[in-house]
């Protein structure tokens, strides 16, 4: 059926090809975004926050007309490091520990 009407009107396949080739360039760019793009998360039960194991030299563009900026970054140390911690639950505790140390000290507490 379609093949028949765009025998009839020729006109019109240059604009069926024009929407067609769209549809599949965005149906291929919303693949991906879900596939590559680090801040979207469809895995609930994995690693919740993906945006935090890209490397300083990873390029997570879809296009950078600067690819040497990439390479030159090899090497760099992280500057989230010193925030990331290898064992957040050990953190939290030494944290939990430390307020409670406080509060028996008595330092929020002084009387004169």
């Amino acid at each position: 059926m379609p093949a028949r009407f765009v025998a009839k009107n020729p006109a019109l396949a240059p604009l069926f090809a024009a929407v067609g080739f769209a549809i599949a360039g965005s149906g291929w760019f919303a693949f991906n975004v879900l596939k590559n793009d680090p801040v979207v998360v469809l895995n609930k039960q994995g690693e919740q926050d993906p945006w935090n194991q890209v490397k300083q030299h990873q390029n997570t563009k879809l296009y950078s007309p600067n690819s040497g900026f990439w390479q030159e970054r090899v090497g760099v140390p992280d500057p989230r490091a010193a925030f990331l911690s290898s064992d957040s639950s050990s953190a939290s505790q030494r944290a939990k520990d430390k307020v409670n140390e406080i509060k028996a000290r008595g330092v929020g507490n002084r009387e004169h």
